[in-house]
């Protein structure tokens, strides 16, 4: 059961990365429209997905994540077969609608599973199924890149909404091999949100989360190939293959950060500052190579060095975890996850609106956008990695143990 809803995971992030990212100049051309309406189907996606997740928290505290998978992950399946069947701008974003509103309930219902089933392995497994699911969004960058050469974006996109339904038709049927957990009493009440942003250590986390993995996320699954394309004038192949080592690095950075940290004495909020560091440094020398042209590869491995510290789930969800107490596990994780999407919506909207405000240069079919668009948005990013690390400092290291009572 956990298998299935690990592969669905895989689909919900191949869904995540692959629209607009992978397949901007595909979808731009197709539509004939400007990018920030391709860039609106990653925000539509993101919107929905962050309102989702204030809702999927508080039914998997109390229905327990087996069975809001069961209701999310159809709504999940029927958009993303939907999506490659729509012309119209108007039923893409609908289709986008439904996907994000089922993928919501995916990730919050394996972590209240994950808590519930195996406590004492919780942050290991988690790792574990990050770096599986995260395995989508690396599927969704350069495999998908040659999937849509030789069969269309419409094609490539049926064939992983058809893998999506298989996995979702397995899960339904091996939850009816295991005992699911008692329905609990836990009040449906959007008032424990309220609650929770009242303590200054979880505005602090909901902080540092948001602005760091929002940028990071956005340049994955938005802006990244693109720009690699039009200021580094990569090839698109070879873009391609570098949001695919970003997606690899995602993955794996969570399960390793999981060891490390574990190994020295579950410290984590030295990582969550270097994290910080690392943006901060990365996100100004791109934004000094612009604004000198300088045209280097080098801003593609800033790129990686951004993407292995950004990716803090493991160390994030855990310390989440020991600074509040058991009954608003999911809650919390929910309401971050929530404000950490909305983030990324935003900055897909802002993104379009940036590229488009400096008139672009075509080539043939494809836009080209200048310096001076991209100093825009990299200017907003430098800003926003600040925040990441002013919030990253003023965090609680916990040390593995639960310390709710004594965190203001």
């Amino acid at each position: 059961m956990l298998g299935m809803g690990v592969m669905l995971y895989f689909f919900a992030n191949f869904q995540r990365v692959a629209i607009p990212g992978s397949i901007f100049n595909e979808l731009q051309s197709s539509l004939n429209v400007g990018a920030r309406y391709i860039t609106a189907l990653g925000s539509m996606f993101m919107y929905i997905y962050a309102a989702g997740q204030l809702c999927a928290g508080l039914l998997a505290d109390r229905y327990g994540g087996e069975r809001v998978i069961t209701f999310g992950a159809l709504l999940f399946c029927l958009g993303s077969i939907l999506f490659p069947f729509c012309d119209s701008l108007f039923m893409l974003y609908f289709s986008r609608f439904l996907v994000g509103m089922g993928a919501s309930s995916i990730y919050l219902s394996l972590v209240k599973i994950l808590a519930f089933r195996f406590p004492k392995k919780f942050p290991i497994l988690l790792g574990f199924f990050l770096l599986c699911g995260y395995g989508g969004g690396v599927v969704a960058t350069a495999p998908l890149v040659y999937m849509v050469k030789a069969l269309t974006w419409r094609t490539a996109m049926a064939v992983f909404g058809a893998g999506a339904l298989v996995s979702y038709i397995l899960f339904v049927l091996s939850k009816h091999l295991v005992t699911l957990p008692r329905v609990t009493n836990v009040p449906f009440s959007f008032r424990v949100f309220g609650e929770l942003l009242k303590r200054k250590h979880n505005r602090n986390m909901i902080l540092y989360s948001s602005c760091s993995f929002g940028t990071y996320y956005c340049i994955h699954t938005v802006i990244g190939k693109k720009f690699l394309e039009d200021f580094c004038r990569m090839p698109t192949e070879k873009a391609a293959w570098y949001i695919a080592v970003l997606g690899i690095i995602a993955s794996v950075s969570g399960f390793c950060m999981a060891f490390i940290s574990q190994a020295w004495g579950n410290r984590r909020k030295h990582f969550l500052v270097t994290s910080g560091c690392v943006a901060v440094f990365s996100y100004g020398f791109i934004l000094v190579a612009l604004c000198l042209d300088w045209r280097t590869s080098f801003v593609g491995i800033l790129l990686f060095g951004i993407t292995w510290f950004a990716n803090q789930g493991t160390l994030s969800v855990p310390m989440m975890k020991d600074t509040n107490v058991p009954e608003a596990m999911g809650a919390i994780v929910s309401l971050c996850n929530g404000v950490v999407y909305l983030m990324v919506a935003l900055l897909g909207n802002a993104v379009g609106f940036l590229l488009d405000m400096f008139e672009p240069v075509k080539s043939g079919n494809i836009l080209i956008y200048t310096n001076k668009s991209y100093i825009a948005v990299f200017l907003l990013f430098f800003l926003l990695s600040c925040c990441t690390l002013y919030n990253a400092c003023r965090l609680r290291d916990t040390r593995g143990g639960n310390v709710a009572s004594t965190t203001p």
